[in-house]
Parts: structure tokens; sequence; C-alpha cells
């Protein structure tokens, strides 16, 4: 194999690898069964980036982050956590590998757990979520 060829396609897996992938995934609002579309790019080595707008125009964005086990019911020591527990019951039942805290450009605030197919792939390998928006709403996904 000659050296350009080989570079080239190490350049190509890297990208791949680290750059990962975009697309979108399906959210369905609980009390209204609205639908929104969550966008995202997907970066594979542990992070994304989501969005999405909710009815009434907040724009909501925020970074994705891969664990192994996602699972806050007890709180911690710190008063975040327990402030969580507060304002997002709905998301802390939910064990998932992956969660998200997207802001809004209006003070609003999106907490989400995921479950991940396969962590490695991310938000493109498919699987299911729960969000919780600060003024209650829950937003089921599927992806």
């Amino acid at each position: 194999m000659k050296l350009g060829t080989f570079l080239l396609i190490c350049g190509a897996v890297f990208s791949m690898v680290f750059f990962g992938c975009s697309g979108s995934i399906k959210g369905i609002i609980r009390r209204d069964a609205v639908r929104i579309p969550i966008t995202y790019t997907d970066s594979r080595i542990g992070k994304g980036i989501l969005q999405t707008f909710l009815p009434g125009g907040e724009r909501f964005e925020g970074q994705l982050l891969k664990t192994s086990s996602v699972n806050q019911l007890e709180p911690t020591n710190s008063d975040e956590s327990v402030s969580d527990l507060a304002h997002f019951p709905a998301i802390h039942s939910f064990e998932g590998n992956a969660e998200a805290t997207l802001a809004g450009n209006r003070g609003g605030i999106i907490k989400c757990r995921f479950k991940l197919s396969d962590t490695v792939i991310g938000l493109s390998s498919g699987g299911f979520g729960i969000c919780q928006v600060s003024d209650g709403r829950v937003i089921d996904i599927f992806y």
C-alpha cells in the first residue's frame, strides 16, 4: 500500500472516530402530544451537542456526556443534586448511559437521560430516553 493511500485511510478513520456524525432524534411532549425534533452532533469521544426548539420558540442547546451508567436516585452531598431531584423528578428514575443539560435562550433548562444502544457509536446507534423541562413538561425520546 502506498504511503498516500495509507494516510488517506488513517485520516478518514480518525475523522469518523473523533468528529462523529450528526442527525436528529424524535421527542414527544407527553401532556401535549407535540412532536419536537432534537438535532445532535455526536463526537464519539464522550461528548456531543444537542439542540431543539420547544413550542413557543425557546431554543435549547447543551452537551451530551456519555457515562458507563447514569442513575442518581439518591442525592449526593452537592446542592445541585438535591435541587435536581426537586425540579427534575422524571429523569431520576431512568437508568441510562448518557445525560445532557440543555440551556434555553429564555432561561429554561432541559435535563435528559438516554439509554444508548452503543456508547461508542453514540446517538446514531439508536436507543431511547427521557427529558424534563424546568416548567415540568416531560419529553419522551425515541431514536
